[in-house]
């Protein structure tokens, strides 16, 4: 079992690289492509988040979503004259990974955040941090 550990966690810096070798793609869809990878997600080709299905939240983090903008100008009664517009995000990119081991993804996932400074998505990680 302890080499098995072993084994599984010498392969992480390979696996960590292979993820970030993988193109990084727009994802508009209300669900992610291969449940059995593990993704890097980007805002502005800026890592935010690692994780995997069904731990990440796919519809908050891939769903279109309609952001508000407020311009307020004073008319000319001294009323403020505020206006809404639409903006919608820009789609949300992501590098993924597939690995069929559940422990793989798991670990790299662990491995990724730490590496890259993120937080995580799966909830055996949540807890362990938790203490």
């Amino acid at each position: 079992m302890v080499a098995s550990h072993e084994a599984r966690l010498s392969a992480m810096p390979d696996l960590l690289q292979r993820l970030l070798g993988q193109p990084l793609l727009p994802l508009t869809k209300a669900r992610l492509p291969d449940t059995e990878a593990l993704y890097l997600f980007y805002h502005d080709e800026e890592p935010i988040l690692v994780g995997s299905p069904p731990h990440i939240d796919e519809v908050r983090t891939l769903s279109p979503s309609v952001r508000l903008a407020q311009t307020v100008s004073t008319g000319g009664l001294g009323l403020a004259d505020v206006s809404t517009r639409d903006h919608a995000p820009p789609p949300m990119a992501a590098r993924w990974l597939r690995l069929n081991d559940e422990e793989d993804r798991v670990m790299l996932e662990l491995y990724t955040a730490q590496a890259l400074g993120l937080s995580v998505s799966h909830p055996r990680i949540r807890a362990g941090l938790a203490g």
